[in-house]
């Protein structure tokens, strides 16, 4: 990685790589990559360049990010294989470092958003919050790699998924 470069932090952040600096944080010198998070610039993150592997995972290219897009609505929601594990399992899939992996646990929360929505009720805190992680790294990611702001990210993804959805004659 290079200075400018974007990437995907494990925590879901989408990084800037500020500079890559020698460092001693434990007594011993080391190269480390300073990231700027786009949505908090006062934060920084320091990762180790030898232990960026399982941390860090490039942002998708502007082709990879437009075939996501066509392929929406192709894209299985996460099944949940046991109710009482389902924060375990959003977990597992979005620390798996697997872009697809994001679009499977929003397709699930906002169906099950919706379910909940036509008994009356409401996600829980724990689902939204996880939601509230997707969205947010989904719409920084896909950001940077369409080169727009991240603000209409959102109205790209509708407004293709309802094209696409209407080419289909499905819902979307």
């Amino acid at each position: 990685m290079n200075k400018g470069d974007y990437t995907v932090h494990w925590s879901g952040k989408v990084c800037r790589v500020d500079e890559i600096a020698e460092m001693d944080f434990t007594g011993a010198k080391r190269q480390y990559l300073v990231l700027l998070p786009i949505r908090d610039k006062s934060e920084k993150i320091y990762v180790p360049i030898e232990k960026t592997e399982g941390v860090l995972r490039p942002v998708l290219s502007r082709e990879a990010a437009e075939a996501l897009i066509a392929g929406f609505g192709e894209i299985e929601p996460l099944q949940i294989q046991d109710e009482k594990q389902r924060a375990q399992e959003y977990k597992e899939a979005f620390y798996s470092q697997d872009y697809i992996n994001l679009v499977r646990i929003a397709k699930e929360l906002y169906q099950r958003r919706e379910r909940r929505s036509r008994a009356g009720k409401k996600l829980p805190s724990r689902d939204m919050q996880m939601m509230s992680l997707v969205e947010k790294t989904l719409e920084e990611e896909m950001a940077v790699a369409l080169g727009v702001p991240a603000g209409e990210v959102r109205e790209i993804l509708e407004e293709r998924s309802r094209s696409a959805a209407e080419e289909a004659g499905t819902d979307f």
